[in-house]
């Protein structure tokens, strides 16, 4: 019998396959992070609170570890756009790397932060490439860089557009699992055991899997997607950026309570579903 597997972007999901999973985290990291040694224990750390963004509990989904040299690394899948998403990560990145420096902590304690963003869209289309990789550099000479603070942006769109995509390598491999895990099914018999933590991971996305509450959280988490992506597209048809900023303050009028949707539908000049769509988003 063919088994229903799950969106490994969802949030209930991602959490299970990688916040639970040391061994197939670990793979991830492996796979993607270039490092000067590979990573071969983690201990997982709390997940950041960050300041209430205007977008919701759908902002930000992240995982967070720390390997046996004291490395960070934080894993965040992005599944709706967001405004100033470049300005939030670097911010993210950095507070997580000033962290480390604790009482009786010196500077040279400080271990490099590597931020690694999973997106469900495109940020760059200047470029086809869908795997980025920024640190501080010296301007002349390219060589040189500051260790401390690493970001990558991986765009999962531009891989589906991709045509030529092929599943030769582990990084290919994980982006398939990640754009279309059906196809880590249909793998050979070799390749299955050459990848055991792609094949556990896999395995952790069948349906029959969760309980009747954590497939709610997922039913539920799906569908504010769904309705947030709706509202976020009819913003950007009014223009990107009277639209967008017109629903950020939507939002914080929704979650502030002072007033009805009808009157915030009115303030606005908006339709009252549209409102009532955001309210939905916001109660998830």
């Amino acid at each position: 019998m063919k088994i229903k597997l799950l969106n490994p972007l969802a949030d209930p999901v991602f959490k299970r396959v990688f916040g639970e999973e040391k061994d197939i985290l670990i793979s991830l990291i492996n796979s993607f992070i270039e490092l000067d040694e590979p990573v071969v224990e983690i201990e997982y750390l709390p997940q950041e609170i960050l300041h209430e963004l205007p977008e919701g509990k759908l902002s930000v989904v992240d995982v967070r570890c720390i390997d046996s040299k004291k490395r960070t690394f934080i894993f965040e899948i992005q599944i709706v756009r967001q405004l100033h998403f470049e300005s939030r990560v670097l911010y993210y990145a950095a507070k997580a790397y000033s962290k480390q420096l604790v009482k009786s902590k010196k500077y040279q304690d400080l271990q490099p932060v590597y931020l690694m963003s999973i997106l469900d869209h495109v940020i760059d289309d200047s470029s086809e490439k869908w795997l980025q990789r920024y640190s501080f550099i010296e301007e002349t000479d390219l060589s040189k860089k500051v260790k401390g603070i690493h970001l990558i942006y991986l765009e999962l769109e531009k891989c589906r557009k991709n045509s030529n995509f092929k599943m030769d390598n582990a990084q290919a491999k994980w982006i398939t699992f990640l754009t279309n895990p059906e196809k880590i099914i249909a793998m050979s018999t070799q390749e299955k055991q050459d990848y055991p933590f792609l094949i556990k991971a896999v395995e952790l996305l069948d349906e029959s899997k969760y309980t009747p509450s954590q497939l709610v959280a997922y039913d539920k988490y799906v569908d504010g997607v769904m309705t947030w992506n709706s509202v976020m597209s009819e913003s950007f048809d009014n223009g990107v950026d009277k639209g967008a900023s017109q629903t950020v303050a939507i939002l914080k009028e929704l979650k502030s309570g002072k007033k009805s949707i009808e009157e915030i539908a009115l303030n606005f000049s908006v339709e009252l579903e549209f409102v009532n769509d955001l309210k939905k988003l916001l109660e998830h």
